[in-house]
């Protein structure tokens, strides 16, 4: 029961971690769409304009995805015995909750990076 305890902390410092690491990439992201849309202000490009669809269709996918994900996992938590087992579910699920934003935050820098994009 101790090492369930120690491995549910384990899952959860992991989690918040994850999130903590993608706010560098999201912050990156975020400026350099900004300055795009600045750079465009009034006479946007077609460049601009696919990137300001891109970055709204892409927030509403992975939501989805990651909603699904989620209740995917949520779905299987009445087979938890105990609340730590329940718990662990709960992490599960935030864990496949994020993994569609943190996959396209990460690809999203990478691209923007790239000299001319």
């Amino acid at each position: 029961m101790t090492t369930d305890i120690f491995e549910l902390w384990r899952r959860q410092v992991a989690l918040a971690n994850g999130f903590a690491a993608m706010g560098p990439f999201a912050g990156f992201v975020m400026a350099a769409r900004i300055a795009q849309m600045t750079r465009e202000a009034g006479a946007p490009t077609p460049a601009g304009m696919a990137e300001a669809q891109r970055m709204v269709s892409e927030k509403v996918s992975a939501a989805f995805e990651g909603g699904v994900a989620a209740g995917r996992v949520l779905s299987r938590m009445s087979a938890a015995t105990t609340p730590i087992a329940a718990a662990g579910f709960m992490i599960a699920a935030g864990e496949a909750a994020i993994k569609p934003a943190r996959r396209r935050v990460r690809a999203n820098a990478r691209r923007l990076s790239r000299p001319g994009a």
